[in-house]
């Protein structure tokens, strides 16, 4: 087993361990939703009749009094109204500020897993770019490597390894100098760097073919950043849900091929009618269960049924449920294509 072979190893290591701690998280979350829903009731009731109360005692004095034709009396009998339906809606106040949470703590998860993915891509981009200026047995390529590593400076700050690179950089520029020490520190590493850069620039420019040195793939597995869903392509209709769950797994999926066509509970006939319609060309339909209604799980089976088309049925309230369930469904479709061809 080589080095690289043993890198790939720790890598998928990591992640499975970093999966694993999402699910045993997100299942956390989802076992405590009914208990916070009930606790965020309670306190929005205990906070809100209080006022109520207060409300419906200033406006007793009003009837009193015989000031029904005030302003303030008709202010506070829309405020009166107004604390009385959000009462009654407390339920349901509550369970879209605990779902709120949970999508927070969802990101929470998937952020630390693709900081997790991103550093260790980091570390392998390092020992690349150690490579690739090791590789270099010409002064003017040695130079020319600053172009590449430059585009890489945020990266390299991360992992607190600019500094390693850039004195790599030095050391080999300076090791091929028929001129000495030309490559110096001047402030810090990126100002140093800068320097080198803008003089491999001034090269390039007096030579026909230009340098274009760029580290090779070798301790990556991509030159890509890691993005788990940037390889997703397709088109997804998706029925039930809310429009905060809507947005975050629009939001990860943004920089992906998927097309995303939803139907949230709460959306009108013309948007369910509009979504309908792209069942016939969806690569997969999803309905999520824990906000679809009756009516729209039943129109969503329907038009599926039409098509042709099987529909995922997904019991869960969460993000990432949904992401798992249009990362599974679309690479399973695709891995069917090259079966079939």
């Amino acid at each position: 087993m080589t080095l690289p072979d043993i890198n790939d190893v720790e890598a998928s290591v990591q992640d499975l361990l970093s999966l694993a701690k999402i699910e045993m998280e997100e299942r956390r979350l989802q076992q405590e939703r009914e208990e916070q829903i009930e606790r965020a009731t309670k306190e929005i009731r205990e906070r809100l009749q209080p006022l109520l109360e207060q409300v419906e005692s200033s406006l007793k004095v009003f009837t009193e009094q015989g000031f029904t034709d005030s302003i303030n009396y008709k202010k506070l009998q829309e405020k009166a109204a107004e604390l009385r339906e959000k009462i009654a809606d407390a339920p349901t106040l509550a369970v879209l500020n605990v779902e709120q949470q949970i999508i927070l703590n969802e990101e929470r998860l998937l952020n630390e897993r693709t900081s997790e993915q991103l550093n260790a891509w980091r570390r392998q981009l390092k020992e690349d770019l150690l490579e690739m200026i090791e590789e270099q047995d010409d002064f003017f390529t040695a130079t020319d490597a600053a172009i590449a590593i430059r585009g890489y400076v945020a990266d390299l700050k991360a992992i607190n390894a600019l500094d390693e690179i850039v004195m790599a950089l030095m050391d080999r520029i300076n090791s091929l100098s028929k001129e000495g020490a030309v490559a110096k520190m001047r402030g810090s590493y990126e100002n140093s760097l800068n320097f080198i850069y803008h003089k491999a620039l001034d090269n390039r420019s007096k030579i026909e073919r230009p340098y274009e040195i760029q580290p090779k793939v070798r301790h990556r597995p991509s030159d890509k950043r890691p993005n788990p869903y940037s390889d997703l392509a397709g088109k997804v209709v998706v029925f039930g849900g809310h429009d905060r769950l809507e947005t975050a797994v629009r939001n990860r999926l943004r920089d992906s091929g998927v097309t995303l066509v939803w139907c949230t509970a709460q959306a009108g006939p013309q948007l369910m009618e509009q979504a309908e319609s792209h069942v016939s060309s969806a690569d997969l339909v999803i309905v999520v269960t824990g906000y679809a209604s009756h009516k729209l799980t039943e129109k969503a089976m329907k038009s599926a049924e039409k098509c042709g088309k099987t529909v995922e049925m997904i019991n869960t309230t969460g993000m990432i449920r949904c992401l798992e369930a249009i990362e599974v469904g679309l690479k399973t479709r695709l891995l069917a294509q090259r079966f079939a061809s």
